[in-house]
């Protein structure tokens, strides 16, 4: 990349500002001495970004790049391999639609160097109708059930359920956008909409389907919300992403279909202040975002900028968790995340319960029966007699 390092220091502010550098791709570098490099791995790999620190300082700086190779080949392998085991299930799922989203594609297409994003899994979305077909369909082909029996009956329904291919490649198979019932219930995220939305994309070498540019860039923006916004690489896919969208009206009415407004204009606002992202001034405005939480946004970012974070305990993901649509709902959503976390840190943890078990027959037929009702209900259906007895009703 012929980059050039500028005359050393070491504080922890030059590790947040070459971090935020090279994710920029700047053609000029702070440097970091030998004696802060724990602190630049450690925020390296917090944030998700040490494969680009590695390829950013491969030319100018070896002794830094060599901290960050086993990322970086950890990074085009789970690419390679999550290539591949889109392909193995494009193949067994033939005629049924389904998109990926995230990890893969975020690597190909919004990254600053393709292929070196750093994820763990593959995200798939199906119709809730077509789960059971898919199911039936990925065991015939070789895959197994990574769910423990536990997380299958749950009775709020997970949004996703979990799937390891022949390779050994971990897939979450949603058949909802959103994956806690409680969370679902605040958005409007038709499975079926973002399905007949799709579009191709090449990964690898092969074609595969993932969401239009609108829903990309809006889920995105969710997910990093619903997660903290408080690392970097949320704020690098979301600035790639929006680059992308041409009609900013379609974004802003997109994001109010959702009931996702309030998050999107978080995580943009946050990737504006942080790496520069362009979008239009007013689209807080078209978002219908009140003027006291764009405040608010804007002075959590002053007091907690997310380059500083080296952990997941911060003002900034707090914030990004409890947003909501007003001002007095924001509130009362921070209000009960914190006595949530209060009640987890004096909780006492349970022992002697013994080993989970893995899901078997029996456990994924009560899951699959009560995502087909979940289904039906969401379209003023009630689930059939059949599903009733099959989920133990």
């Amino acid at each position: 990349m012929g980059l050039r390092t500028r005359p050393a220091q070491s504080t922890r502010d030059d590790v947040d500002e070459l971090l935020v550098e090279v994710v920029r791709q700047s053609e000029v570098l702070p440097p970091v001495a030998a004696h802060a490099h724990p602190d630049l791995v450690q925020a390296a790999r917090f944030h998700r970004i040490a494969p680009l620190v590695h390829v950013a300082h491969r030319d100018a700086a070896p002794d830094v790049a060599r901290l960050f190779r086993e990322d970086r080949m950890r990074a085009i392998t789970m690419h390679l391999r999550s290539c591949a085991a889109l392909q193995q299930l494009s193949s067994a799922l033939g005629d049924v639609e389904w998109v990926t989203f995230k990890g893969p594609v975020y690597s190909e297409h919004a990254h600053p160097v393709p292929g070196l994003r750093a994820y763990n899994d593959v995200d798939v979305l199906v119709d809730p109708s077509r789960l059971r077909a898919v199911s039936r369909r990925l065991g015939e082909a070789g895959w197994r059930i990574a769910d423990y029996e536990d997380m299958l009956l749950n009775r709020a329904v997970p949004g996703e359920m979990h799937w390891v291919s022949t390779s050994g490649v971990l897939v979450d198979l949603h058949w909802s956008m959103i994956n806690m019932a409680s969370r679902r219930r605040l958005f409007d995220v038709p499975t079926a909409d973002l399905l007949h939305r799709r579009v191709p994309v090449l990964l690898g070498t092969q074609e595969a389907w993932t969401l239009d540019p609108a829903d990309t860039l809006v889920h995105a923006c969710l997910h990093a919300a619903l997660s903290g916004a408080n690392k970097l690489i949320y704020l690098v896919d979301v600035d790639r992403l929006s680059r992308s969208i041409t009609d900013w009206d379609d974004l802003a009415d997109r994001a109010r279909q959702w009931r996702a407004q309030v998050q999107v204009a978080l995580v943009l606002g946050r990737s504006q202040r942080v790496l520069g992202t362009t979008f239009p001034t007013d689209l807080p405005s078209r978002l219908r975002v009140p003027r006291s939480l764009q405040a608010a946004m804007v002075l959590t970012d002053r007091v907690a900028p997310v380059p500083h974070g080296r952990t997941n305990a911060g003002l900034n993901r707090f914030v990004a968790r409890a947003v909501r649509a007003s001002g007095p709902a924001t509130l009362a959503a921070a209000g009960r995340n914190a006595t949530r976390w209060l009640g987890d840190r004096r909780s006492t943890p349970a022992h002697g319960e013994g080993p989970r078990r893995g899901a078997d027959e029996t456990a994924l037929e009560v899951y699959l029966a009560a995502v087909e009702s979940a289904a039906r209900a969401s379209v003023g259906l009630g689930p059939p007699p059949s599903a009733a007895r099959r989920s133990g009703a």
